[in-house]
Parts: structure tokens; C-alpha cells; sequence
């Protein structure tokens, strides 16, 4: 009987596979050709999968198609994108590839990352062809359809799906063995079971930098929020535990928040300071700041070491955890920039998008970053599917609210609907978005663009919204310089001696000192379909 279950056993079990040579492929940053700010930033996914797969005893190498020609910005109608083009992008690929990753975070990508998919199967007939990322995990039969030169996608987190894919590299009528995974089998699609939610992050090798261009983000004055001197990525946290409807974040990762142990978190800062000479840390974070004990545990930490660096929450935090005393700690260890996420100054339009937000709360917090001499930009989204203009102009009033009290900045977007959330569904669903052609992939860059009108609103039109925007950030503005004369002294001296302090003057000198786009050669322009 042991014989017999230990050979079920092996049998049931995936085999490890020869050590195999895989190429991880980051493309070129896509964006609308209108758009006035491109943040330039390190791909942490890919790096923590090249961190893992390596450890697996696989030979990893990095293609990051925009951090190789960051000098190289190329138009072609209404989009742009930075970075090597689809034929630089394959001659950089060893030949020997078995196994080709592409990561696909965004759906405004999908159109041009087909096209790459596509010229990497003409040149790698053979290897097995992976994506993955945020738009993969929405949309996976669509995106296997439209794409027949995609072999499989990895849905959700990738570390331990790609390192188990890999093995059946050679075995691909068995890819149902892997969870976490979609593909086509003769015609059928095939999702397989979810895989759970890595729950020891600290077993996770840290990201493998090495392998990519590091250098070429901390010298190019490169951030995802301000730029404070040499800037490395980092995630202290995974996932987020609120359910917003307009965010792709529940199938994506779920909703269960995951912290590493500030120890840990410290270690790996202490290395990049130490081996990469960093300045400044980013938490790519969806939501670090969630428990007291542990921001606190960790600012501690930070004193006790005696560690000197600046740090910061570009992506968005939650208001509840900081007060006077979280907002001291934080300053006191670094903290310089913070980023809110009300998304709206209507209680009805928070209700009705699921954000869990008490407003007068949220203000409460504001004013503790800002008496501790914290930086704060708060994000604005204009346009949900059910808003009045009623809900606008509430928004616009809270906007010149924050900008009395004295925050630096403001960014409102368009809403987008972000396939995998549940305002993305609904709007499937009652016809508003039809066919995913190509109207619907330009739509996507509205966040982004100022001159490309929002489409999903049902009593506000797009024009309408796009007037609010305008207005609602240059009245913004208007109120605080008003108020604050000194900022625009310093916005003027701050963007002549190309340094910044908040994240206005970081994208004013990003625009005026990136490179001129130039027009699309023929075989390379990125144009939709």
C-alpha cells in the first residue's frame, strides 16, 4: 500500500522540469499622445518573477523595452509610447528562449503588446509564450482569442504560478495541472481553479534588480510619486481588503491585506541604500497604511537603525490610521509625500462606488499630515456611471476645500472602467460598453489625457466632464497659489534648479525636459488593432 500511494503520489505531483532559459519581456510605456505626464517606473512584478524563477534554478533574463531607450518617444496618431520598438524589443530576446513572459498590467496596452505577442511568435515558433498582469487576469478569454499567438495567461499573482508553468514548459496538454492559469484546448477555453493568495511573503526572494536597468531609473530623475534623489520601488504590503467598484483589485489579488514584517522591509531598504545608493524609497503599496501598530512598529524600526532616507505613498492611502502621532512618526523617519484617494466630495457618489470613506474623517487626517509638514496630493475621479452634476459640483466645492486647507495638489481623472472591476461588468452588461474594439481601447487613456472626453457617464456628458476637470484643477491651483504666494516662488526656483518637492513641480519638470516625440516609422508604429 505505501508503494502503491507513494507512486500516485509522484504521479499527481509536478516533476521539476531541466533547468530552462527564460526571457521576461516588459514593453514599451504606452499612453495618449496628449498626455502631459508619463511616470517612468521600475517593473517590480517582473522583478520579484525573475527573483523566484532564478531561485528555481532557471536561467532568467530581462528585456524592459522602456527602460532601454527612455530617450525614445514616438507618436503615432492619438497614441504615443517610450521606449524600444516592437522590433528592437524581439532583436533584444536571447534566441535561445524556451519560455517568454510578457507582463501586461494596463488594458490601454493590450493593442500594442498583441502585436509584440505576435512578433515574438514569428520569431520564436517553438517557445512557450506567457502574459500576465492585471489586464490578463480581467480579460483572459478575450485577450486568448484575440490574440492566437498566446499560449497561456497567469491570472492574479505570478511568482508561484510561473515558477510551477514553467515546468510544464514541454508538457502543454497538462497545463490544467497548474492553477492560476487560462488557455485555449482545441478551440475550448479552460480557466483553472484559483490559486491562493501567497500568505508567507517573507519567503519571497527579493526582487531581482540586477537583471534589469536599474541604473537607468535612479539616474533619470525617474519616481512614481516626487522625485527626492535615487528612487527604488519597493512593496511593503499585498493587496487591499475594500472592494471599490471601479477598482480591478478584488480579481486581481482579493481582498485580503498581507503585511511583511517591518524587519524584513527595513533589510531590503538598508541593501538598496547600501548596494544601489538610494535617496529615496516608493511603496508601490495599494494600501501600506492600514494598521496602527504596524506603521508604528515600522517608523520605530527605521529610528532604532538610524536609517536616513526619504520615503513616500504616491499610489494612495487610507485616512483612518493617520493622526497626529502617526503623522509625526512618519515625518520624523522620512515621510514626505502622501497620496489620499477620496476619489469624490459626494457622500452619495462614495456610497454608490463602495468606497468606505467618511469624509470629515478624511479631512481630520489632511490636516494631521499637513501641521506635521507632510506634503499631500489627494486623487479625484470625475464621471462615474451614476453621477449628476449635482455630485460634480460637490466634488469641485471639496477640491477648493482641500486647497484652503492647504495641500499641495490635486489630481482628478476621468472615470475609466478597469476591466475586472464591478462598474466594468455593469457597464458590459447594460450595452454602454459594447464591442472591446478600438474605441473602447482609446477610451481607456482618458484618465490620462485632458483632451480625450469620457464617455461613461449617464447625465454628465464627456465634453461637460472634461470643462470640470479643467476647472476644477486650475481653480484649485488658482485658490492655493492665491493663498500661499511663496509656492509659486518656490514652483519657479524648485523647476529651475531641477529639484521638486511636491509632485506639481516634479510633472512640470518632467514635461519641460522630456525628449520631443517623433512621428511612428511604418513597421513600428503602435496603432491600435
Amino acid at each position: 500500500m505505501v508503494a502503491t500511494f507513494n507512486s500516485l503520489d509522484i504521479v499527481e505531483q509536478p516533476k521539476r522540469s531541466h533547468r530552462r532559459r527564460v526571457a521576461l519581456v516588459r514593453p514599451a510605456k504606452i499612453a495618449s499622445a496628449g498626455t502631459w505626464s508619463l511616470p517612468v517606473t521600475p517593473p517590480l512584478g517582473p522583478a520579484y518573477i525573475a527573483a523566484v524563477l532564478r531561485e528555481e534554478g532557471h536561467e532568467v533574463m530581462a528585456v524592459d523595452a522602456m527602460a532601454e531607450r527612455l530617450d525614445q518617444r514616438i507618436r503615432d496618431g492619438h497614441l504615443m509610447f517610450q521606449g524600444l520598438t516592437i522590433e528592437e524589443t524581439v532583436n533584444r530576446i536571447d534566441p535561445r528562449a524556451e519560455v517568454i513572459g510578457v507582463t501586461i498590467m494596463f488594458t490601454q496596452d493590450w493593442p500594442y503588446a498583441k502585436r509584440l505577442i505576435r512578433a515574438i511568435r514569428e520569431r520564436f515558433p517553438e517557445a512557450l509564450i506567457v502574459a500576465g498582469g492585471e489586464h490578463m487576469t480581467a480579460l483572459p478569454e478575450f485577450n486568448l482569442r484575440d490574440c492566437p499567438e498566446l499560449d497561456v495567461c497567469v491570472l492574479g499573482e505570478g511568482e508561484e504560478t510561473m515558477a510551477e508553468l514553467v515546468q510544464y514548459a514541454d508538457r502543454r496538454d497538462e497545463f490544467d495541472r497548474v492553477k492560476g492559469v487560462a488557455f485555449l484546448k482545441d478551440g475550448q477555453y479552460v480557466q483553472t481553479c484559483a490559486r491562493q493568495r501567497i500568505r508567507d511573503v517573507e519567503k519571497l526572494p527579493q526582487p531581482a534588480w540586477d537583471l534589469f536597468p536599474i541604473e537607468t531609473y535612479l539616474s533619470n530623475r525617474n519616481a512614481f510619486g516626487v522625485y527626492r534623489g535615487r528612487s527604488m520601488a519597493i512593496l511593503a504590503t499585498r493587496g487591499c481588503p475594500y472592494k471599490c467598484t471601479f477598482c480591478s483589485n478584488p480579481s486581481m489579488y482579493g481582498v485580503a491585506w498581507i503585511a511583511r514584517q517591518p524587519e524584513s522591509v527595513l533589510n531590503e531598504i538598508e541593501g538598496y541604500i547600501r548596494d544601489y545608493g538610494a535617496e529615496n524609497i516608493d511603496f508601490y503599496d495599494l494600501t501600506m497604511v492600514l494598521k496602527r501598530e504596524w506603521i508604528l512598529e515600522f517608523c520605530g524600526k527605521i529610528e532604532e537603525r538610524g536609517l536616513k532616507f526619504t520615503w513616500q505613498l504616491p499610489s494612495g492611502t487610507r485616512s483612518e490610521v493617520i493622526d497626529d502621532e502617526v503623522a509625526a512618526a512618519l515625518y520624523r523617519t522620512g515621510c514626505r509625500n502622501v497620496t489620499y484617494a477620496p476619489e469624490s466630495g459626494s457622500v452619495r457618489t462614495l456610497q454608490r462606488i463602495k468606497k468606505r470613506l467618511r469624509l470629515p474623517r478624511l479631512l481630520e487626517s489632511v490636516r494631521a499630515a499637513l501641521r506635521n509638514k507632510i506634503h499631500v496630493k489627494c486623487n479625484i475621479v470625475l464621471g462615474f456611471p451614476d453621477d449628476e452634476r449635482s455630485d460634480v459640483l460637490q466634488t469641485v466645492a471639496f477640491c477648493w476645500k482641500l486647497a484652503v486647507m492647504g495641500i499641495d495638489a490635486v489630481e482628478v481623472m476621468l472615470f475609466t472602467p478597469y476591466p475586472g472591476s464591478q462598474l466594468f461588468d455593469e457597464l458590459r452588461a447594460d450595452g454602454t460598453i459594447g464591442e472591446l474594439d478600438d474605441e473602447f481601447f482609446r477610451s481607456m487613456v482618458a484618465f490620462l489625457d485632458p483632451f480625450v472626453p469620457s464617455k461613461y457617464c449617464k447625465h454628465v456628458g464627456g465634453l461637460e466632464l472634461s470643462f470640470w476637470r479643467f476647472f476644477t484643477m486650475g481653480s484649485f491651483f488658482a485658490i492655493s497659489f492665491a493663498l500661499r504666494p511663496w509656492r509659486l516662488v518656490r514652483l519657479v526656483v524648485n523647476i529651475v534648479k531641477d529639484r521638486s518637492e511636491t509632485v506639481l513641480e516634479h510633472r512640470l519638470g518632467q514635461m519641460l525636459r522630456r525628449p520631443s516625440a517623433k512621428p511612428a516609422p511604418v513597421h513600428a508604429a503602435p496603432t491600435v488593432g
